[in-house]
Parts: structure tokens; sequence; C-alpha cells
């Protein structure tokens, strides 16, 4: 039995891998190809501070920028 993408079947541009969101805003990919870092091309979007053994961003204290 093989196992098929539809997104890839109908050319739908999409992703495989998992988007996470840091702290910042800042988006990453688990697919180191991707390029694209909107949550729409990504089934799977996390946050940070959910990744086994956390994430240095998660703990960060957010400063205040004074205009």
């Amino acid at each position: 039995m093989r196992v098929t993408c539809t997104s890839c079947e109908s050319a739908v541009d999409h992703c495989h891998g998992t988007l996470i969101v840091h702290a910042g805003r800042d988006p990453e990919c688990t697919d180191a190809g991707c390029t694209a870092f909107c949550h729409a091309r990504h089934t799977f979007v996390v946050d940070c501070g959910v990744i086994a053994g956390g994430c240095a961003c998660a703990n960060e204290t957010p400063t205040r920028r004074h205009a």
C-alpha cells in the first residue's frame, strides 16, 4: 500500500514540516527545504514553548522599548 499526499497530488502549495513560532513571532520550519513560513502552508503549527526540552526564547521576558 502506498501512502500519498492529497495536497501533493492536487499541486496545492504546502509544506510537510511543522511550523514553530517563537516568542518574538519569528517562525521556523522543521522541513529544511521550506522557504515560505506562512501558517496557511503548514498543517501543524506549534508554539516554541511546547517543544521537548523547551526553547530559550520561550523563557525570555519581553522588554519594552521606549520611543
